[in-house]
């Protein structure tokens, strides 16, 4: 098995069992059924990325073509996953124990760990511009969800998509205001891209050192 597909192997098991771990918490916590559990988590965006990023890992460990599109998206959305919790969210909440160490590996060591293994590994030629539309989907259609999710049971993930603490302009302003900074990540993201391309252009030609 190539480092690629091991490192990719390795993300993707660690990734399930922390999902589990704090799928099983969030049981021992409320008393309720894993169906339960699992829907209550499905409203945080740092579920779904580390989720897609678990499927990502099994289908490159298991020799399926997946486009370095797809990878440089998902480095964008766990980059924002850890960045957005850094900075905004972490002081909302304190942990101990496992808990802790659940929330570590979600929003820290997850990101650090797909970063490496996308710099090292993941395909980066045929980044462009064009594909930073396509990665703010993800993001945009997230915020739908979780309004529409927010609006039927009142429980909102974050409190920057809250439109009761936040307001209607509030709201919009928060949103844009994410959507901005994912684009800047991903113009980021295309320009480490095309840099690492070049250099690896410039060690293949022949005569290089």
């Amino acid at each position: 098995m190539s480092a690629r597909r091991m490192s990719a192997a390795l993300l993707a098991i660690a990734v399930v069992v922390t999902i589990a771990t704090r799928l099983w918490l969030n049981m021992d916590e409320h008393g309720t059924s894993l169906g339960a559990a699992l829907w209550r988590l499905l409203r945080f965006f740092t579920i779904w990325t580390n989720a897609l990023i678990a499927v990502t890992g099994f289908a490159i460990a298991l020799g399926r073509p997946v486009d370095g599109r797809v990878t440089a998206g998902l480095l964008l959305a766990i980059a924002a996953v850890g960045i957005v919790y850094h900075t905004l969210l972490s002081g909302m909440t304190h942990y101990a124990g496992l808990e802790a160490v659940v929330d570590d590996s979600l929003h820290t060591l997850v990101p650090l760990w797909f970063a490496l293994h996308w710099l090292a590994f993941e395909p980066k030629a045929r980044l462009g511009w064009r594909d930073i539309p396509l990665w703010l989907g993800y993001p945009a259609v997230y915020c739908v969800y979780a309004l529409i999710r927010g609006g039927m049971d009142g429980r909102y993930p974050y409190f920057f998509l809250d439109p009761v603490r936040q307001g209607p302009g509030g709201l919009v302003f928060w949103i844009l205001a994410l959507l901005a900074a994912f684009a800047l990540g991903g113009v980021v993201i295309v320009l480490v891209a095309r840099l690492l391309s070049s250099r690896q252009e410039a060690q293949a030609a022949p005569g290089s050192k």
